[in-house]
């Protein structure tokens, strides 16, 4: 039996399928596919699957990745994502199979490609929200309110921002590296909200996860 790690890609329509309905989809897509891995033990048996860094509802993904075990130590690896792909819906794309390197406790940091517009068409054009978007990262403090388990706290995001990169599109787009994990997990949308306020205009944002990190920033494996 060995620890096994699939890698694939989640778009379109199914962007908007929750976390717990991409654990179904992938159940099943292991069920159909006929893959031969361990089953949780007891009455309700059921293929043990889990998830390195669940994706919020709505965003894209280059990156996302599943650990299930083989029971088979000859299992051929490299036909696995054709047999997982021929039995998922589209949108959903495995593209990788591999022994698993690190443990998803390892992982700090997830990379987002982001395409922001206002919901109003011509309220601001793209350059003057680039600028007003650098401006407000340039601000020595970003608070703003963050849930947590003991209610809405005050949190400063000026620390978190590990990484802002502009890319040369025809629309504003650029990259945010956030921390990611179990420890601490910031999600893009706080630090756009929180811009969105401070501008006083709202904003359309296409999210796309592209990157998952461990210490150092070596690609999560």
């Amino acid at each position: 039996m060995k620890n096994v790690r699939i890698f694939y890609r989640k778009d379109g329509a199914c962007k908007y399928i929750s976390h717990l309905d991409t654990n179904r989809v992938m159940l099943r897509a292991v069920g159909k596919s006929r893959l031969n891995i361990w089953h949780t033990e007891g009455f309700h048996q059921h293929a043990y699957i889990t998830f390195a860094l669940p994706l919020s509802l709505g965003f894209a993904s280059e990156c996302e990745s599943m650990d299930f075990r083989i029971l088979d130590d000859d299992e051929d690896l490299s036909a696995i994502p054709e047999r997982m792909n021929a039995c998922l819906p589209d949108g959903i794309r495995v593209y990788r199979c591999a022994e698993a390197v690190y443990k998803p406790a390892a992982i700090e940091s997830a990379k987002y490609d982001i395409r922001l517009e206002p919901m109003n068409d011509g309220e601001l054009p793209a350059e003057t929200l680039s600028d007003k978007l650098e401006a407000f990262l340039s601000l020595p403090e970003i608070i703003t309110q963050k849930k947590t388990k003991k209610g809405m706290k005050d949190v400063d995001l000026k620390p978190y921002l590990l990484a802002y990169e502009p890319i040369q599109d025809d629309k504003m787009r650029f990259c945010l590296t956030l921390p990611a994990g179990a420890t601490l997990n910031i999600n893009p949308n706080l630090l756009l909200n929180a811009f969105a306020d401070s501008i006083g205009t709202e904003l359309y944002a296409e999210i796309r996860r592209v990157g998952i990190y461990i210490k150092g920033g070596e690609d999560f494996a």
